[in-house]
């Protein structure tokens, strides 16, 4: 008990004078990732909660969430709501309109993820997961395909902002809406908790993934070869949410808890 005690101070103390908020700008993401970080610790102390979690069904639970919420990181949303205005600049628009084309973005991330709310338990999480990301990916690989080639077809710079608005639109009614329904339905009650904060904490840690490394893409894969690699990262997701992830539309939590031990 002593070192428990030992190590949930120095967890407090980490939370209350960690560092890292002289190193990120956002504080707020920093206060995310310690509060997921101090409430594993506190689950860690339960013995056979743990042992509930890694047993068979649950496990697989467990890793689906892991997977469904780092890999949607990765799909590009992040890094174009972190850097738009530098992606814009790159295909040769001036701050100013680089400017106004990020709030046009966030507009429609905003007003979409209202429309999604809406009409996420009549349409089915799952059903607009496939709709969601087959259209971010055909978005895109346009968007890819107007930074390789759209100069030498005379493609209109308007062409370039429908499609990063489109695959914006289609990203914050699925995958940005759908996430954070999947990760709190999916689990059983008694290890919800945890699973909920191991989730969580592997979406911040591929957050800050993707913003640390969008930069060095850009630079070094070039904008197409960024975008490119952004839709072929939506077809593993596709493929998991197919394959390893219930419809839980109309499900009570005891169905969706057997689907997992049976």
């Amino acid at each position: 008990m002593k070192m428990c005690f030992t190590w949930e101070r120095r967890l407090i103390w980490i939370k209350l004078s960690c560092p890292l908020n002289q190193f990120y700008s956002n504080t707020w993401f920093v206060t995310e990732m310690h509060e997921t970080i101090f409430n594993l610790w506190s689950w860690l102390q339960d013995y056979a909660l743990w042992r509930l979690l890694l047993s068979k069904g649950i496990r697989t639970a467990v890793l689906v969430g892991t997977a469904i919420a780092i890999l949607g990181q990765f799909m590009g949303v992040n890094a174009v709501l972190y850097y738009g205005p530098s992606i814009f600049e790159w295909a040769g628009w001036s701050g100013s309109d680089s400017l106004f084309a990020q709030i046009l973005v966030g507009a429609v991330n905003m007003l979409t993820t209202v429309l999604a709310l809406a009409i996420i338990d009549r349409v089915g999480r799952k059903k607009l997961v496939y709709w969601g990301v087959s259209g971010m990916v055909l978005s895109l690989l346009l968007i890819g395909t107007c930074f390789l080639t759209g100069e030498r077809l005379g493609l209109p710079d308007g062409v370039l902002l429908a499609a990063f608005l489109c695959y914006v639109f289609c990203c914050a009614i699925s995958v940005c809406a759908v996430v954070w329904v999947l990760l709190s339905e999916m689990y059983p009650i008694r290890v919800r908790g945890v699973a909920m904060s191991i989730a969580g904490f592997s979406l911040w840690t591929g957050t800050y993934l993707v913003g640390q490394l969008t930069p060095w893409m850009l630079a070094n894969l070039t904008p197409a070869g960024t975008f490119f690699l952004f839709a072929a990262m939506c077809v593993p997701y596709m493929l998991l949410i197919w394959k390893a992830v219930p419809e839980m539309s109309g499900r009570t939590l005891e169905e969706i808890e057997r689907y997992w031990t049976r």
